[in-house]
């Protein structure tokens, strides 16, 4: 079975990165009969009407016994119009609410309706024109696989019985497992049948009973040794004539019976546990991926598919998403906390927006009961790096800037140095030709 970690990680990839189909997105906006589609009540009762229709079909099969519907009893008469008025309204009230027409051709359960609601008129509706009669004559077994058809329609109880769904996908995963150990199974039986009827030439009754060919003795060791169907019978019958062919029957059971089939059921229940936690996390997360996704278009007023800090912290504030959040296992407080690395840049390490699934991504990744992987640490180590450029970028770049500006501070002191050198040179100079000038005495007349 696969681990927890794993489980997440295979559940997360398979929600968000597929596209969810919703039929309603083909819809109209506005209209009666989008408004009935779309409606929760209107899909509920559908689904209360097909288990309806689904006993009523083991009734009209026990007590309804007529060949033709004109020709029963007016309950069930009544009964057949009356699904089929509701089958034909429920198709037609979806098809209405197609905004192209064509788009119906893209849902295959619209598909699959259209074919039992077709069929289901052409019985009840259509062949009235015939007499009652069918257009196929005294041949009733088509109308009959008309009837069964719409047990098909149990399939459509699926969508909302996701335990059944479960069970179902792990039968289908567990198949090729299955396949081996019934290989495995068949390979013994087919060993053991042949030595059986090798063995047992020598007790006529046992022989001729169990192990008169190949073919039979298979059939033997498979009925009563591995279903073990009348089983002290037939170890008594052997052991009563044969002790050889007892002990390879007992050492057969034990290969069987107690070995191979119990692995079967051990293959069961490991890949139907495996599939059911894949299952639940695919639950939980399309669950928060649509509230999210929900909230969020609400709140996404320029519309252009990116998550800002200042939208995440609205959402969070939001108790439907909070809830969303707990479900999944993720504090919203430590979300909270995280967005500022989420939402900073690795190389410049100014603010951005993220892609939303991205986001989804990150929010998942906080789970409390994710388990850390080497994939984990080699992704802190490439942030941590990440942030150390960023960081030594910086520094580097105040570093430049305050040695920048100590050269230019240091030019113009020493400009202004150089200045005041002068100035007091040029002093200097003034006062030793005023001096000059004195010693000199005045000029003779």
């Amino acid at each position: 079975m696969n681990d927890a970690s794993a489980v997440k990680n295979d559940a997360r990839e398979m929600v968000l990165n597929k596209e969810a189909h919703d039929v309603t997105r083909f819809y109209k906006d506005r209209g009666f009969a989008q408004h009935i589609a779309r409606h929760a009540v209107f899909e509920n009762t559908t689904l209360l009407v097909i288990a309806c229709n689904a006993v009523w079909i083991a009734v009209d099969t026990d007590h309804n016994k007529a060949d033709t519907l004109l020709a029963a009893h007016p309950v069930f008469i009544t009964a057949e119009n009356i699904f089929c008025v509701y089958f034909t309204f429920e198709w037609l009230m979806r098809f209405l609410a197609f905004r192209y027409k064509r788009n119906c051709l893209r849902d295959g359960w619209f598909v699959f309706d259209s074919v039992l609601v077709f069929f289901m008129v052409m019985e009840t509706w259509v062949f009235l024109l015939f007499g009652g009669g069918s257009p196929f004559g005294d041949n009733t077994a088509i109308l009959r696989l008309f009837r069964l058809l719409r047990l098909s329609r149990l399939i459509k109880m699926l969508k909302s019985l996701p335990e059944l769904m479960i069970l179902i996908r792990g039968m289908v995963t567990a198949m090729a497992s299955v396949v081996y150990v019934l290989l495995l199974l068949i390979l013994f039986t087919y060993v053991f049948a042949i030595a059986c009827t090798q063995m047992s030439v020598d007790a006529p009754y046992i022989h001729e009973k169990y192990f008169d060919h190949v073919a039979l003795s298979m059939y033997s060791l498979l009925v009563y040794a591995t279903f073990l169907d009348a089983l002290s019978d037939f170890c008594n019958d052997i052991r009563g004539e044969s002790i050889v062919v007892f002990i390879m029957v007992v050492v057969f059971i034990c290969l069987s019976a107690l070995t191979v089939m119990n692995m079967l059921i051990g293959v069961l229940c490991e890949v139907i546990a495996s599939v059911a936690a894949t299952e639940k996390e695919m639950l939980r997360t399309e669950m928060v991926k649509n509230e999210m996704t929900r909230i969020w278009e609400a709140m996404d007023e320029n519309g252009d598919g990116q998550m800002s800090k200042e939208e995440m912290a609205n959402i969070v504030g939001k108790p439907e998403a909070i809830k969303a959040l707990h479900a999944v296992e993720v504090d919203p407080d430590g979300m909270v906390e995280f967005a500022d690395t989420w939402f900073q840049d690795d190389e410049t390490g100014e603010e951005k927006d993220l892609p939303f699934i991205e986001f989804l991504e990150n929010v998942l990744d906080l789970r409390g009961t994710n388990t850390a992987t080497v994939k984990d640490i080699m992704s802190l180590q490439k942030n941590l790096n990440q942030k150390m450029k960023v960081q030594f970028k910086s520094m580097d770049e105040k570093v430049a800037k305050v040695e920048a500006g100590v050269k230019s501070s240091q030019a113009r002191i020493e400009a202004q140095l150089q200045a005041i050198l002068e100035k007091l040179n040029e002093k200097k100079g003034s006062e030793r030709t005023c001096l000059v000038r004195t010693d000199s005495g005045p000029a003779p007349p």
